[in-house]
């Protein structure tokens, strides 16, 4: 189940990128409303199916409460950072967590970071920005790309990348933090209670605003009367989706696998994710990869290489003592 999250999660920019190219887009806290409540039906669904308690227990809840709040500002982050950039940059920037990772636990952990982490950051920042200047160029290089790149400017794909790069940090602390809770709780329950503590941070997000500034709730009104017959079934299925199987599934899968491998491992076993995000951008939204981003990407996957050949090492001299 864990080897199919990053092709999932590989269709998460693309679809948004889609959906914030409507009339009328979406906005970023009304979307992610959406989806948390999906994903906790789905998530009740499935605990009333299995015959589990249809409630997150107290423990559940509780590892609910930490690790939902990383998922829901890593979601909320990323969500805004895609209004300002491409779906296939934020991709691979979201995919430094497998960096990122490492570099958190060293720490928190007060370990030494090594030579080989060093060179897998500076190999992932150099790719990131050949990536940045090869979609920045892209803008008018053809009628597809004028159309796709229209909205972005330089300055508006950097405000988007730090965004982007800043929900990429709060998924590592998740990914970090989850390491401990999955060995103790149940996954579908844990599931649960990260979905349910999501559900209640954006509905705060959405709704406390809303109830407070006619301004919040006149856009999420605009946003409803805009939508036709067909834009509103398109709606529905991003929706369902990102919710059922972007949202609830992943955080059940990641529940499940990381009972029986490390944090590191995890992250690692997700490096296929900016080549399936790349490859669904350029066929749905015809965001063109010149010369330098197909070397900005090479650079980010070596680093990823560069990682996974130094953890084989590592495990293998644990197993030698």
């Amino acid at each position: 189940a864990l080897s199919l999250v990053p092709i999932i999660w590989g269709t998460y920019t693309p679809i948004i990128r889609f959906a914030y190219q409507l009339d009328v887009p979406p906005p970023p806290e009304l979307l992610n409303f959406m989806f948390y409540f999906t994903s906790v039906s789905c998530l009740f669904l499935s605990s009333a199916i299995n015959a589990q308690p249809l409630f997150p227990r107290a423990e559940s809840l509780k590892a609910g409460l930490e690790l939902g709040l990383w998922l829901f500002l890593g979601s909320t982050l990323q969500l805004l950072g895609l209004q300002y950039t491409t779906g296939t940059q934020a991709g691979i920037i979201v995919q430094l967590t497998s960096v990122m990772v490492p570099l958190l636990e060293a720490s928190i952990l007060k370990r030494t970071v090594s030579r080989s982490l060093w060179l897998g950051i500076a190999l992932s920042f150099a790719g990131v920005v050949l990536l940045t200047a090869d979609q920045a160029a892209s803008a008018g290089s053809s009628a597809a790309a004028a159309a796709s790149f229209s909205s972005f400017s330089l300055g508006s794909m950097i405000k988007g990348d730090f965004l982007v790069l800043l929900a990429a940090i709060a998924y590592s602390t998740h990914v970090i933090r989850l390491d401990g809770y999955a060995k103790k709780v149940e996954p579908l329950q844990l599931a649960f209670g990260k979905q349910t503590a999501q559900l209640g941070y954006s509905s705060m997000l959405a709704w406390i605003p809303a109830l407070l500034s006619s301004t919040r709730l006149q856009s999420y009104s605009t946003f409803a009367s805009s939508l036709g017959h067909d834009q509103a079934l398109q709606m529905l299925m991003i929706v369902i989706w990102n919710g059922a199987i972007s949202s609830a599934f992943t955080s059940y899968a990641q529940s499940f696998g990381q009972r029986r491998i490390p944090a590191t491992l995890a992250s690692l076993l997700f490096t296929t994710q900016p080549l399936w995000n790349a490859l669904l951008c350029s066929f749905f939204l015809h965001e063109s990869i010149g010369a330098l981003g197909i070397g900005g990407i090479t650079l980010v996957l070596a680093a990823l290489s560069n990682s996974l050949i130094k953890l084989s090492e590592d495990t293998e001299k644990t197993k030698q003592i």
